[in-house]
């Protein structure tokens, strides 16, 4: 195999040097996107393809099943995804640092596939472990999968693009999972999520065969990419920022699934308002897309989508329909899905990607989706909905303190030290 130097001298923490067999080809490249793409979807998907299916899966035929520990289980299995997700998101990221992260997002990819298929046939301690399974693999797919786009070719402007497509596609597998759980139920009543681990398998055996070939570290390829790190205060609030943003939404989803004073929703009315929040995140990456705020103006996104997270968080306990709890979950849904696009790219570490940073900021997110499942498990029923405004407040907190932290955005530096 023939090696090609890259432009900076290789060190530790810029993991394996450049080879000309992974300077891939246009077409190569494509590929190797799209498949990031349908990785990070189906590992979005396994989290809230289940969701729907939990209280079923508690029961388990027990009819006695006291109606207290019948939510304490919906809620902890809830929780126990992004539990094991934000324990693990920073060891990826610290070894996709110093290792191959090729080798990382392949084998998670397989042990995700492993994970999701017996979904349904087991027992409820073994759907604990799988659950924690899934999380677990999740936590080196989606931030790897973000980490490898400074290793392609394109400025700051292009991996914002890049940044912004698979935040994207992950909100797309929030929203198609639970419909494609429903599809596979009707066809595998006692294994909704076999069709998806299958998806996933095909996706795991196209990078495992060398089918595709993702993009390698290499320092040439940020040339040209180096920013005015933010400071590290500013790092911090983001990271809080994260946590708020995932929790505020996972507390509204568990909301649904727990007992409310009106009366439990159905399956098919959770799983649909589930999908509408996958839209309406969906919808606020393809958003982004077309406008250039999250580069230009990253404060003001942040700010302004933290209020509509609050609002949407303080008019919760006030809908009564369908329609009304749908249309709030929609505005948290994009709202949490902005900040999180936000919050990954400026924290990913414009002077040198990082797959620590990326790591920690997954673990906000899901210390965020894991604390306010618990939350809502330990406290009365009748003061669940405080933990829902007690979040919103927290929002507004944030709201204040951002603008007087980040209170200038970085700007590009160009190689010879000259700014933008």
């Amino acid at each position: 195999m023939v090696v090609r130097r890259c432009a900076a001298p290789w060190r530790p923490e810029d993991g394996l040097t450049c080879s000309a067999a992974d300077d891939s080809p246009g077409r190569s490249q494509t590929a190797a996107s799209i498949l990031l793409l349908l990785a990070v979807a189906a590992a979005s998907a396994g989290q809230t393809a289940v969701l729907a299916f939990l209280p079923t899966l508690v029961d388990g035929g027990q009819a006695d099943l006291a109606l207290r520990i019948h939510d304490v289980h919906v809620a902890s299995l809830t929780a126990a995804h992004p539990l094991a997700a934000l324990v693990f998101a920073p060891l990826w990221g610290w070894l996709a640092d110093r290792i191959d992260y090729r080798i990382i997002l392949r084998t998670a990819l397989v042990v995700l596939a492993l994970a999701t298929a017996p979904v349904g046939a087991v027992p409820l301690p073994m759907l604990y472990g799988l659950r924690l399974l899934a999380g677990l693999s999740a936590a080196a797919i989606i931030p790897l999968a973000l980490l490898s786009t400074n290793f392609a070719p394109g400025g700051r402007d292009e991996q914002a693009r890049r940044f912004t497509w698979l935040t994207a596609f992950m909100f797309l597998g929030d929203l198609f999972g639970p419909l494609l759980a429903e599809a596979s139920a009707s066809l595998f009543p006692r294994t909704p999520l076999l069709v998806l681990a299958l998806v996933i398998a095909v996706l795991a055996l196209a990078l495992t065969t060398g089918i595709v070939r993702l993009p390698a570290r290499c320092a040439a390829r940020l040339e040209g990419r180096r920013l005015q790190a933010p400071p590290r205060v500013v790092t911090l609030v983001l990271l809080l920022v994260t946590i708020v943003g995932g929790g505020g939404l996972a507390a509204m989803h568990v909301s649904l699934l727990v007992t409310r004073s009106e009366g439990a929703l159905s399956r098919e009315a959770i799983a649909g308002m589930l999908s509408l929040c996958g839209l309406a995140m969906l919808a606020a990456q393809l958003f982004h897309t077309r406008v250039t705020w999250l580069v230009t103006a990253p404060r003001r996104l942040a700010c302004l989508t933290l209020a509509l997270l609050a609002l949407s968080l303080f008019l919760f306990r006030f809908g009564t329909t369908v329609v009304e709890m749908a249309g709030l979950i929609a505005v948290a849904g994009w709202s949490s899905a902005s900040l999180r696009l936000v919050t990954s790219f400026w924290i990913s570490g414009p002077m040198r990607p990082s797959g620590v940073m990326l790591g920690l900021q997954h673990t906000a997110a899901s210390l965020g989706q894991a604390l306010a499942p618990m939350s809502l498990a330990v406290v009365s029923p009748h003061r669940q909905a405080a933990v829902v405004e007690a979040i919103g407040w927290l929002s507004l907190g944030l709201l204040a303190l951002l603008p007087a932290i980040w209170r200038r955005t970085a700007t590009p530096v160009h190689p010879a030290g000259e700014r933008a």
